[in-house]
């Protein structure tokens, strides 16, 4: 049972669950920052010592009416005025941070980047993570190009990924190559889809011996609605902290060593050691250690199936979301 007991080796995380504001302007984004910061002011009176607290994907800016537009209007930088924020918060409180940006492009011929930091005890950005996976054919951002780690709390190394992300083994499966024992799933999950949430929040964890932290809405917005269910997942796949569809926070004592033994000390069950050294029984001391996934050795020879361009139908729903950013550009553009 978690404790209120801080100590080396517990890191303590709580998920934080609820319906931000659907913000038209930076007004609306103070709000849900506000709202953030108060949260964090619960969990620091309520569970001393926490060391990370994470909130949900897109829970800066929350979903309007038009909200991807409105997101591209009020995109920022990393580092910028909402990362100040949200660093003087941490700063304060000695404590970790998961939060939600939409990140403006360098290059203004690309979208722009659904985006989530990491910022330390001390304030500072450890981490920043642009989806890889957007959730097509609806999110019309920008992909982000690689999966990085950073150093956490108590012996953990952590990685970001983002709701969708987690629907497809490879994003999961880097993070863990480069090291993530606790893999954070900040999401926008919604209904008709709530049944995949446990299957892929598990699936994750089992195969790539990790935690898996994974935080969702509540409520509804102009969009969705949502089914909360924020967990907490072992690197065995058990789920060990679970909340229901109601707004609110849970603590949750997570042991990144205990996570490292089992990827180093385990001999059956030990996917990450054995998927390069198949076989090892049979085929001593190593067993095979080439490559024989064509799916990544052949990566450009893609079966025709899945080599087409977007459906009639497809390119409707996605023309909805590009074209949300081409008329908010332009305002943009005339602004300047």
């Amino acid at each position: 049972m978690p404790a209120i007991n801080p100590t080396p080796h517990a890191m303590s995380v709580v998920m934080v669950q609820f319906s931000p504001d659907s913000a038209n302007d930076a007004e609306g984004v103070k709000r849900n920052i506000q709202t953030i910061s108060d949260y964090v002011d619960r969990a620091c009176s309520g569970f001393p010592g926490v060391d990370l607290i994470v909130f949900p994907e897109y829970s800066t800016h929350g979903f309007g009416f038009d909200p991807y537009g409105t997101h591209l209007q009020l995109a920022t930088t990393i580092p910028g005025p909402e990362t100040e924020a949200f660093g003087k918060i941490a700063r304060e409180k000695g404590v970790w941070l998961c939060v939600s940006i939409v990140e403006r492009a360098e290059d203004p011929n690309k979208k722009a980047y659904n985006a989530m930091v990491i910022i330390d005890s001390e304030g500072r950005v450890a981490l920043k993570y642009r989806k890889m996976m957007p959730w097509c054919p609806k999110e019309p951002w920008t992909p982000g190009e690689t999966m990085e780690v950073c150093e956490g709390p108590k012996g953990s190394v952590i990685a970001i990924t983002l709701c969708s992300d987690f629907d497809y083994p490879e994003v999961s499966r880097e993070a863990a190559w480069k090291g993530a024992n606790v893999i954070l799933r900040p999401s926008k999950y919604m209904y008709p889809w709530d049944h995949i949430w446990n299957i892929t929040n598990q699936a994750r964890a089992f195969e790539n011996q990790a935690y898996v932290v994974a935080v969702n809405h509540t409520g509804q917005d102009n969009s969705y609605s949502y089914f909360g269910r924020s967990m907490a997942v072992d690197f065995d796949g058990n789920i060990i902290c679970e909340m229901g569809d109601t707004e609110g926070m849970t603590k949750v004592d997570l042991y990144p060593m205990l996570a490292e033994a089992a990827r180093d000390d385990r001999a059956s069950n030990n996917y990450l050691y054995q998927l390069k050294h198949r076989g090892y029984t049979g085929v001593p001391p190593h067993g095979l250690t080439d490559n024989p996934f064509t799916v990544y050795s052949d990566w450009d020879a893609i079966p025709e199936r899945w080599n087409r361009g977007p459906s009639e139908e497809e390119e409707k729903v996605s023309a909805v979301g590009r074209g949300s950013l081409a008329r908010a550009a332009a305002k943009l553009d005339a602004a300047e």
